[in-house]
């Protein structure tokens, strides 16, 4: 216990503590509709396709985390644009668009002159190197998100379980689908500079999957996968610290390790 009060007054850990905990809540939380639409190849794919967007923000010297949104959003409005507009299968449009932002991020970044450590940084994630702004920007990233989504929740189930009956009940649904995309696109992108781009997706799925094991309700399955992330954001960074070990592997492990103890429980 002295060891982690010791450990928290540094400011970086507090930092660091402050966004594990407002990502733990904020992924698992739009993560579930990732789950119950099986969309964890479209959130991938927005992880990966943002990787452009650092690279173009790092070669015009703008801030990384606003090409990266920009990008990350031009990318869902493309895949949600074919979707809609071509025969191909959501998974076929997802890897054209997918394959396609990761061929411009590489080829941007060899334009890079020298060693630019801020954009791997995003690559693997680094919550230890979080800023004010970071914190500022997520955290109004966050209360957006949860109202917003608390505030559209009816039309959003209604459109994740019956997109045909949500249409004959007035809902625009085309509406709802670009601003699910949208949000997705941007809670990922905030995300990466804690988790990384290779295991984002991963905070998105696993508190909610382990979250859908135990969950009678649809409440019960919100507030489940938040505890988890929560608990997934607190006790992985206290055991990177405390290990010394790499923070976002950290808690995805925690994760996956609290999504199989939910799997303990008998099957009725």
């Amino acid at each position: 216990m002295n060891m982690i009060t010791e450990y928290l007054s540094y400011p970086f850990i507090q930092k660091a503590f402050l966004a594990s905990l407002m990502v733990g809540v904020l992924c698992p939380f739009v993560g579930n509709f990732v789950v119950l639409r099986r969309m964890s190849f479209f959130s991938d794919a927005i992880s990966h396709s943002a990787f452009a967007g650092i690279a173009a923000g790092a070669v015009l010297g703008i801030d990384l985390s606003l090409s990266s949104i920009i990008v990350a959003i031009f990318i869902s409005a493309l895949i949600a644009f074919l979707s809609e507009k071509t025969t191909l299968s959501h998974d076929t449009v997802i890897g054209i668009a997918f394959s396609g932002a990761i061929a411009t991020g590489m080829l941007i970044i060899g334009m890079l002159k020298g060693y630019r450590a801020e954009v791997f940084t995003y690559l693997f994630g680094d919550i230890l190197a979080i800023t004010g702004n970071d914190l500022l920007l997520l955290l109004i990233i966050s209360l957006l998100t949860v109202i917003t989504m608390l505030f559209f929740s009816k039309p959003f189930l209604q459109i994740t379980f019956n997109r045909d009956l949500a249409r004959v009940e007035g809902i625009n649904v085309r509406f709802f689908e670009y601003l699910l995309f949208f949000i997705i696109a941007i809670v990922v992108t905030v995300s990466l500079k804690i988790i990384g781009i290779i295991l984002v997706t991963s905070l998105l799925i696993v508190p909610a999957a382990a979250a859908k094991n135990l969950a009678s309700s649809m409440k019960h399955l919100f507030g489940l996968s938040c505890i988890f992330g929560l608990v997934s954001g607190i006790a992985g960074l206290m055991a990177s610290v405390y290990l010394n070990t790499a923070s976002g592997p950290t808690i995805v492990l925690v994760s996956i390790g609290i999504f199989f103890l939910t799997m303990l429980r008998p099957r009725r």
